[in-house]
């Protein structure tokens, strides 16, 4: 176990079954993770550094990025930000639009109460503000320190939490579902998820995902690790050949519904997506001590944060089940407060739009679909030449051009 809490590699994976299948594990760990940070190194310094025209200006047109066209006139994009260098992909998106006026709205995706982070994102702004200089960026943080910490360099931020954007017509209570476990945990393959807090709990179904964190023959050994738990443990995601297939939102909905608990087990995230989507299913939640802002909806009544020890997370879980909180009760409290911080941001967004030169009406109804039509991934050459292409067609209805962009799921 490393200091922070976070598992090594051969504590996520387990027992191999010999030493030259774990030698092997090991080896395409390492290479999977050289490739990685290769990558990685490549994908955050290119947009610095690559110039806006000429033959060399689309080394980085490769990067997968997310955007949803919010607005199309006046130019309002939204996308996700997020890792070592938090502007990467918005300054590859950005170069390729320099000449229009554009606003982007930013979410964290990943904390940024990071000291380093937030020094770097201080430098880029000031590298936006000279190659971009008709482009603003807003950032949607997630948390109040967020916030400061973004306006401390110079940043435009307010406080939004992204889990305002969780669907609550997906994600609610289904009568009809018995409860089979005392816990769900969704939590992708990934050291900081601390799968093993969960460890001790009797009855508990997972579902998870895997972003390429470990190479796939380390994903197995990983899945494999999770149901030598115990008989009474399951992964919910379908298997074919050891790798984990996906599963809808109505899906996981309903395996949240089997669940008398939701956890929340990493000690350093983005506001976790999953820990509104448990609220909204009705489900109470014990979580560890976390930064990233998940905890903003949390209330004492139905959300217990414990020690990061299997023991202390057990017992945790124990109490909510049996207290056997109406799940109508945790959904109606979450959503009365979800439904005052969207007036805010709607009320935020009707004016930066009569401050954009729009005469649209202001908001009045929530204009964003839900976290799958956010996700639209593209490489970002693509984007840049669809957003291009809007600024060529008849003026239309924003909200339909901005629904129509963002329906696929990466």
């Amino acid at each position: 176990m490393k200091k922070d809490g976070h598992e090594t590699f051969e504590e996520m994976v387990g027992p191999a079954g010999s030493p030259l299948a774990r030698m092997r594990l090991l080896a395409v760990n390492r290479a999977n993770r050289t490739r990685t940070k290769i990558k990685a190194w490549v994908r955050v310094r290119a947009p610095f550094v690559l110039p806006v025209r000429g033959p060399l200006s689309d080394l980085d047109g490769g990067i997968a990025i997310p955007v949803h066209i919010f607005s199309r006139d006046p130019l309002i994009l939204y996308t996700p930000v997020g890792g070592r260098r938090p502007l990467s992909a918005v300054a590859a998106l950005g170069r390729r639009l320099a000449s229009r006026r554009a606003t982007f709205l930013l979410m964290p995706n990943w904390t940024l109460e990071r000291p380093a982070a937030v020094e770097q994102i201080g430098r880029d702004l000031d590298w936006f503000a000279k190659v971009c200089p008709r482009h603003e960026l807003i950032f949607l943080c997630n948390t109040e320190e967020e916030r400061r910490l973004i306006s401390a360099v110079g940043g435009t931020a307010i406080f939004s939490n992204h889990n305002l954007m969780i669907p609550e017509d997906i994600f609610r209570p289904l009568p009809d579902v018995p409860v089979e476990y005392d816990a769900v945990y969704n939590g992708r393959i990934s050291h900081t998820k601390r799968h093993y807090l969960a460890f001790e709990i009797d009855r508990l179904v997972h579902v998870t995902s895997s972003i390429g964190e470990l190479p796939p023959v380390c994903d197995r050994a990983f899945i494999r690790r999770l149901q030598a738990q115990s008989p009474r443990h399951h992964v919910a995601n379908p298997l074919v050949d050891g790798q984990l297939g996906r599963l809808s939102a109505e899906a996981v909905n309903r395996v949240y519904n089997q669940a008398a608990v939701g956890l929340c087990l990493s000690a350093i995230e983005g506001a976790m997506y999953s820990s509104m989507e448990y609220l909204l299913a009705g489900l109470p939640i014990v979580s560890t001590p976390s930064i990233g802002g998940r905890d903003v909806y949390f209330d004492p009544d139905y959300c217990i944060i414990c020690e990061p020890e299997p023991t202390a997370v057990r017992r945790a879980v124990e109490t909510l089940r049996d207290r056997a909180i109406p799940r109508e009760e945790i959904r109606g409290r979450t959503l009365e407060r979800v439904r005052a911080e969207r007036l805010d941001l709607m009320a935020y967004l009707s004016a930066l739009k009569r401050r954009l030169g729009s005469n649209d009406p202001p908001f009045s109804q929530w204009p964003f679909s839900g976290t799958t039509g956010l996700m639209r991934w593209a490489p970002v050459r693509e984007q840049a030449r669809e957003i291009a292409e809007l600024g060529r067609r008849p003026a239309a209805d924003d909200r339909s051009v901005s629904d129509s962009s963002g329906t696929a799921r990466p």
